[in-house]
């Protein structure tokens, strides 16, 4: 048996300890609800001039700063990822707004591994629109469509996008970026949106049925237009210019055509023709023979990758093709986007060094050595 007084003391001490141990708790807690509290307070006064959301509504400030603040001199600015992002566009006087339309993917916004952000967005449309005031993406995920759109919103500019629901052989896929292009166009309304495309180069990599794309056009087209907007969104697809038949000029407000002179296999000094006298022929005449307009979805040069024929990929030969190609689409008022703003490794890693180096830019967002161009503003 243990000793009573012995019992008494330790039954004494351990009701002791407990106290001590929940005041010592409790002062721990307070402490720790101080310095959370501390931290927030502190985080939001860092970043009054931009309050982000879980909708990514971005209340844009510009109010000054206070000496030495890397936002100061009462430029138009917001935090994004703690880091000021400068709204001001500088001038750059190596480019130039000679194209109609330009292709653009946001460098690392390849779902899922989506890492892009709205910071590169903005630095890319900043350079984007001393090249032109339309824009055409490739998908809705990872923000890449609806970003787009708040740069223009935020810069205050005059540009317009032509956002694309992904098509494949995965109806979950369709299904999300669907349902993502609905969730933009209810935000943002579609005044600065040209049309949408339901998927590119669907019928040429047969993912699809013809019958199941028209029908999720006709669809889409049907749920957009009958929200009250002010005006009719026309929607399409793109595809290769030689897939152009009856089925799909009917399926199609306009036909969208991807044209490209090197897996045509021509020699870049005939490339600009080329494009010409196939597009019109492919895509033009039935398209006119509808009543509909249509538009060059893709073309370009690339400058590395394996030759195709005659066709070389070259930095030499891209500046060749844009000479004798850009200031007569212009004059021409042919309609197109040009293949593309940026590389994209990416692709070289899944597929190709071709597939990754069509971009008038590197992904760093630098001119190609070499390239200057055109001065041929469009009409």
């Amino acid at each position: 048996m243990g000793h009573p007084e012995k019992s008494e003391w330790l039954r004494l001490q351990q009701k002791s300890q407990k106290k001590y141990r929940f005041i010592v708790a409790a002062i721990g807690i307070i402490v720790l609800l101080c310095v959370v509290g501390g931290v927030g307070y502190a985080y939001l006064m860092k970043n009054k001039g931009a309050e982000i959301n879980s909708d990514n509504n971005i209340d844009v400030s510009n109010d000054d700063k206070k000496s030495g603040d890397p936002t100061a001199n009462g430029q138009t600015y917001f935090t994004w990822d703690k880091k000021p992002v400068n709204l001001t566009i500088t001038p750059n006087p190596a480019l130039k707004k000679a194209f109609y339309g330009i292709n653009y993917g946001p460098v690392n916004a390849t779902f899922p591994g989506c890492t892009n952000t709205l910071g590169d967005v903005i630095e890319d449309v900043k350079l984007i629109s001393q090249l032109t005031n339309r824009i055409r993406l490739y998908g809705m995920d990872c923000h890449m469509s609806d970003w787009t759109l708040e740069a223009i919103k935020l810069l205050k500019l005059d540009m317009t996008i032509v956002p694309t629901i992904w098509v494949d052989d995965n109806d979950t896929t369709y299904k999300r970026q669907h349902d993502t292009l609905i969730d933009m166009v209810k935000k943002y309304g579609i005044d600065n949106i040209d049309g949408v495309s339901v998927g590119n180069e669907v019928l040429f990599r047969k993912e699809v049925t013809p019958e199941k794309l028209y029908g999720r056009m006709a669809d889409v087209r049907k749920e957009i237009n009958s929200m009250g907007f002010n005006k009719k969104l026309p929607v399409f697809t793109s595809d290769l210019g030689s897939n152009v038949d009856a089925a799909y000029v009917a399926a199609n407000d306009i036909m969208w055509a991807n044209v490209h002179p090197y897996f045509g296999g021509v020699p870049v000094e005939q490339a600009g023709q080329w494009t010409f006298d196939f597009f019109n022929e492919n895509d033009v005449k039935p398209a006119k023979a509808a009543g509909k307009d249509a538009i060059i979805s893709e073309v370009g040069w690339p400058t590395a990758g394996a030759s195709e024929s005659a066709a070389v990929a070259s930095i030499p030969n891209l500046q060749t093709f844009l000479n004798t190609f850009v200031c007569d689409a212009n004059k021409l008022n042919t309609k197109y986007y040009y293949f593309e703003t940026f590389d994209t490794p990416w692709k070289e890693r899944t597929w190709t060094k071709l597939e990754g180096s069509w971009g008038l830019f590197y992904d760093d967002r630098s001119l190609k050595p070499g390239i200057t161009i055109p001065d041929c503003l469009v009409g």
